[in-house]
C-alpha cells in the first residue's frame, strides 16, 4: 500500500494532502492548501469511466477531451479516505465507479488505446463468470455477446 496520496496525471505523481469537490470540480491541494499543478479535474461529460480498485484504493479516470485521451489515477493511504473519495467522485461526475481488480491500470490503458483507434467499448461491472465469455488469447473474461476482447481486443 501506498505512504502517502498520489494524483497521477502525464504519468506524473504527486503527493496531495486533501481532495475536495466543488460542484462538478476536484480540487487536489498540498500541505498548505495550495492546488497541486493539474490538480483541479473537472467532472463532466469528459470523464469516460471511473474505475475503482479496493485492494489498492486506487481510482482511474479514464477520461476524453476532444479526442484526447488520458488516464489519471489518484491514490490514497486509507480505506476512509478512499471511499469518501470515490463517493465525491461519482456524485460530481455523475459516473457510477466500476469496481475491477489488479489490472486496473493496464486495462484503463486498454480502453484508452481502444478509444484513440476508434473502437467503442463496452465497461462491465464484476459479474458471475458464468455469465461471461473468456478470451482464447488472453484469458480476460468479457461480457457475453463482445464481438471483441476489452483486453487484448481479439476476436471472441
Amino acid at each position: 500500500m501506498v505512504k502517502s496520496n498520489y494524483l497521477i496525471i502525464n504519468k506524473k505523481p504527486q503527493t496531495f494532502s486533501a481532495m475536495k469537490c466543488a460542484g462538478r470540480a476536484a480540487v487536489f491541494t498540498d500541505g498548505s492548501g495550495k492546488p497541486l499543478d493539474y490538480g483541479v479535474l473537472i467532472m463532466d461529460s469528459s470523464i469516460y469511466t471511473v474505475l475503482v480498485c479496493s485492494e489498492f484504493r486506487l481510482a482511474v479516470l479514464v477520461i476524453d477531451r476532444q479526442g484526447e485521451r488520458t488516464v489519471e489515477d489518484i491514490f490514497w493511504t486509507d480505506d476512509e479516505a478512499f471511499e469518501a473519495g470515490v463517493e465525491a467522485i461519482s456524485k460530481a461526475s455523475g459516473i457510477k465507479p466500476s469496481r475491477q481488480d489488479t489490472k486496473i491500470n493496464s486495462y484503463a490503458w486498454s480502453i484508452a488505446e481502444k478509444l484513440d483507434a476508434g473502437v467503442q467499448v463496452k465497461i462491465a461491472d464484476a459479474v458471475d463468470e458464468s455469465e461471461m465469455l473468456v478470451c482464447p488469447e488472453c484469458g480476460m473474461l468479457n461480457p457475453k455477446g463482445s464481438e471483441y476482447c476489452l483486453d487484448c481486443g481479439a476476436e471472441l
